[in-house]
């Protein structure tokens, strides 16, 4: 030990040499995380072969398209919306005994209306040896001919339900 006479006396040389051993320990570190951030800029600023701008701007791009199929799409889905409002939608069907003698409700009146109680109304009359079809147009909720009771009730009846269509 008397070869190294400076690590005998001054505690605050040694203190010293291992602050200096710690920063550099700390600098090699750092200096390494640097190279690793560096590494990963450069791999996500070159991608596979791009550039990131000129990955941005085919994203920029894929979304400006997306959106106008996006509008296309509304404009069609309203076009259907209006189509689906004029379709034959709401029904009313009643069965009833058109002649006393003739029991079991065989004749019936069926009214097919859109939502505007634009539609049909047909009337069918079966009697002991005949059947008879009759059909109506009707016009906001009423016809221009002459409606039996029947007719009148599967017209009420088809205004108050529900579409039956798939919403």
């Amino acid at each position: 030990m008397d070869g190294i006479p400076f690590l005998q006396g001054d505690g605050a040389l040694l203190t010293a040499l291992g602050a200096l051993s710690l920063l550099c320990l700390l600098l090699i570190f750092f200096n390494l995380r640097l190279l690793l951030w560096n590494r990963r800029l450069q791999r996500l600023l070159r991608g596979g072969g791009e550039s990131l701008d000129e990955l941005l701007r085919e994203t920029l791009v894929s979304c400006r398209e997306a959106k106008a199929e996006l509008n296309e799409l509304r404009q069609w889905c309203r076009e259907l919306e209006q189509g689906v409002a004029k379709s034959l939608r709401r029904v009313g069907f009643l069965r009833f005994n058109a002649f006393s003698d003739k029991g079991s409700e065989l004749s019936f009146a069926l009214a097919l209306l859109n939502n505007d109680g634009d539609g049909i109304v047909l009337c069918c009359l079966v009697g002991r040896d005949d059947c008879r079809l009759f059909a109506k147009p009707v016009v906001g909720g009423t016809s221009p001919y002459p409606l039996s009771d029947e007719e009148k009730a599967a017209i009420r009846m088809a205004s108050r339900s529900e579409a039956t269509a798939a919403n």
